[in-house]
């Protein structure tokens, strides 16, 4: 029975022959049963497990053929064994659905071999139908993976037309999979790919040799944005290998879609070459055209330009109204930069509050001051922004190749040279390398190392000239002044560092320093009975500092230095710049007792109107007119119109640099009282300061100062 675990059933009406039946099944190990009637068939066949029915037609109870016809659509074998002798007797037993025909008698091998061929027709029929039945099953398992693969499978004929397309093709294209049938694939490809994809769309090869991981275009059945695939394809053989003779069928292929990979490396690489901020390209790109432009330049000899730009008072608005308000500010200085350039033009960000232009191609050769005056007069304009009102300025520098460089290092660098010097002139805005510049930066670089080292090295020192009033000969103020002794190159003049402390910022931290350095040094100085007041000057971008009033009454809780002996010098510059937001902070802190003096007065663009908004105590006419009030007519006409001014203004003023005594006598003519100057006494260490005050009797030691002059 070959392992199988059906039964067989013998069904006949005579009892020698179904006990000859069993004989021989218990011989040859055969599962058989026996049933003598039909009804006993019936309730047998009812408990199933038979896969066999040896019947005989002849039944007294009936006729047996019966019972086949109910078998016939059972998966149950009949085999007829009778013993009629007519011709229509199997013709009509295999009529009603016997699977063989037996005639009795008959011997027992064939009886065994009919009864085993219809077990292996059986066997082989089950094995069939569960072959096929697993060939369906992974047919419709291939179906189901191919037509809902995220990829695009297809196949086409030996001429490039499609035979075979799944079902992704309809969300991924647009297209029916029936509507590509028969049609070629150039169709489906973005026309500038269709070159590369007739050689490998439409695969020939096999192996090592096909397609793989090429990047194609395919486009969509409305139009619109193409879509990139990754495509693998290989040839297909009729022979089943890549041999050509053995007849090409098409070719075989799978495009995976990679639009979204795609998109995500453009927005890589756009973030690696621009601004995330601005847009604009940064430091890289630049650099990248730049050197581009460089080289079309040598092979044309056209001249091109770099452009160096930094913004002025930026830091303040940073510090004062915030990050993400500068950064909205830099959102709008580069829009308006980007209107002041030429299409072929760059304009990138390099970082901060830095950007950088290239003007690839120089028509004229004031093209680049041209440009450079129109972005000035860009960030002129106020910003506006959620109703603040904040002005910007530039400073920029200028480096043309082939004049100022040759390399991109060097143009960058020279640009960058030039911009310092700019903003070290801000009436100027913009200017253009020289040679002489390259020696300044260098100076100035070293001079912003040494000022790093000096403020904790302790080689900053302060030193303070007296103020005297001329009609009793009191000294009424001291100023505080800084000096810096320099290890190596000795003494510093104020000239020469202090521009690069207010460029670097370091004044601020400088600043703090002098102020809680003379307080406690004039609380040495004993408690005489009129102490003098502590001038001190203010630096603008000190008073543009958002902590700057609460710096400075730190400072005086630390020190317990009287608020009402301090009196700060401000410029005429400071409350032209930014007079709006200087003026609160000056009347907070005249609110505790602090006293304001103008410091070189005349020498800015003075407005009255300042005067009265400000909480402004005192006026200090610059030495420069003092100097001239002997040599010409109008310096003495302007030095008493400040006076006449001051006084009806309810201020004191003091006259600066006060040298001779015809100065001292014109001066007194003016009714200016307050005077300071070598005439009465030069800068001195703290040490020589508590003596003079000590040893100061009034008018007779400033008369005996005058005299010694």
């Amino acid at each position: 029975m070959n392992g199988t675990d059906e039964r067989i059933l013998a069904v006949d009406p005579h009892p020698r022959m179904l006990a000859s039946l069993e004989a021989l099944a218990a011989a040859r190990s055969l599962p058989l049963d026996t049933a003598a009637t039909l009804a006993e068939a019936r309730t047998a066949l009812q408990s199933g497990g038979y896969g066999v029915v040896l019947v005989d037609p002849q039944f007294p109870d009936g006729d047996g053929l019966v019972l086949v016809r109910e078998l016939r659509d059972s998966d149950v074998d009949i085999v007829v064994f009778t013993a009629d002798p007519s011709a229509s007797a199997p013709i009509q037993a295999l009529r009603h659905g016997a699977a063989d025909f037996l005639r009795k008698p008959c011997g027992p091998d064939e009886l065994l071999l009919t009864v085993q061929n219809t077990v292996e027709r059986r066997r082989l029929s089950r094995t069939n139908r569960e072959m096929s039945s697993r060939l369906r099953r992974s047919e419709r398992l291939y179906q189901f993976i191919v037509d809902n693969s995220p990829d695009l499978i297809y196949v086409l004929d030996n001429e490039g037309r499609f035979t075979f397309v799944n079902n992704t093709v309809r969300h991924l294209l647009g297209y029916q999979p029936e509507m590509l049938l028969g049609r070629h694939f150039s169709q489906i490809i973005v026309r500038a790919d269709r070159a590369l994809a007739r050689y490998c769309f439409n695969e020939r090869r096999t192996g090592d040799r096909a397609t793989r991981g090429l990047e194609l275009r395919l486009q969509r059945s409305g139009g619109g944005d193409p879509v990139h695939v990754d495509l693998n394809a290989t040839g297909m053989y009729g022979d089943g290998g890549g041999d050509p003779e053995g007849g090409f069928l098409g070719t075989y292929g799978v495009a995976r879609d990679v639009t979204e990979r795609k998109h995500a490396e453009a927005i890589i690489r756009h973030q690696a070459y621009h601004d995330m901020l601005t847009g604009l390209p940064n430091r890289a790109l630049f650099q990248d055209r730049l050197r581009q432009s460089l080289a079309q330049a040598r092979r044309s000899q056209n001249r091109a330009a770099v452009l160096f730009l930094d913004l002025d008072r930026f830091k303040m608005v940073n510090d004062s109204l915030g990050h993400s308000f500068g950064d909205r500010i830099l959102e709008q200085v580069a829009r308006r930069l980007r209107e002041c350039l030429r299409e072929g033009d760059t304009l990138a960000r390099m970082g901060g509050d830095e950007f950088t232009v290239l003007l690839p191609k120089l028509e004229r050769e004031d093209s680049a001051a041209r440009v450079a005056q129109k972005c000035v007069g860009a960030l002129e304009t106020p910003f506006e922004l959620d109703d603040q009102e904040v002005y910007l300025g530039v400073s920029i520098g200028i480096a043309v190749y082939p004049e100022h460089g040759e390399t991109m290092e060097s143009l960058v660098k020279h640009a960058d040279t030039a911009m310092y010097h700019a903003k070290s002139h801000e009436a100027a805005h913009y200017a253009f390398y020289d040679a002489g510049m390259g020696n300044r930066m260098d100076h100035y670089l070293s001079m912003e190392t040494g000022l790093r080292r000096a403020l904790g090295n302790q080689e900053l020192q302060v030193v303070y000239q007296p103020q005297v009033d001329t009609d009793d000969g009191s000294i009424v103020a001291v100023e505080a002044l800084l000096r810096w002794r320099h290890p190596e190159r000795g003494m510093i003049t104020p000239m020469d560092f202090i521009p690069v402390a207010e460029q670097t910022g370091l004044i601020v931290p400088i600043s703090l320093w002098l102020l809680r350095e003379a307080c406690r040094e004039c609380l040495r100085w004993g408690s005489p009975e009129a102490p003098p007041r502590l001038a001190i000057n203010l630096s603008s971008l000190q008073v543009e500092q958002p902590d700057f009033v609460e710096g400075v009454l730190a400072v005086l809780h630390e020190t317990g230095f009287p608020p009402e002996r301090l009196e700060f010098e401000i410029t005429e510059h400071l409350l032209l710049r930014n007079v709006d937001a200087v003026v609160d902070k000056l009347r907070e802190l005249s609110g505790r007792g602090i006293r304001f003096a103008i410091d070189d007065f005349g020498t800015g663009y003075s407005s009255l109107s300042y005067l009265q908004r400000l909480p402004i105590h005192s006026l200090k006419i610059d030495q420069s007119f003092i100097h001239g009030i002997h040599t010409t007519a109008d310096e003495g006409t302007l030095v008493r119109t400040i006076i006449s001014m001051a006084r009806g203004l309810g201020l004191s003023v003091v006259a600066e640099g006060v040298e001779t005594r015809e100065q001292l006598q014109t001066l007194q003519n003016m009714h200016c009282r307050a005077m300071q100057g070598f005439l009465f006494s030069r800068p001195l260490a703290a040490a020589d300061m508590a003596a003079l005050l000590g040893s100061w009797d009034g008018g007779q030691s400033m008369r005996a100062a005058a005299l010694s002059c």
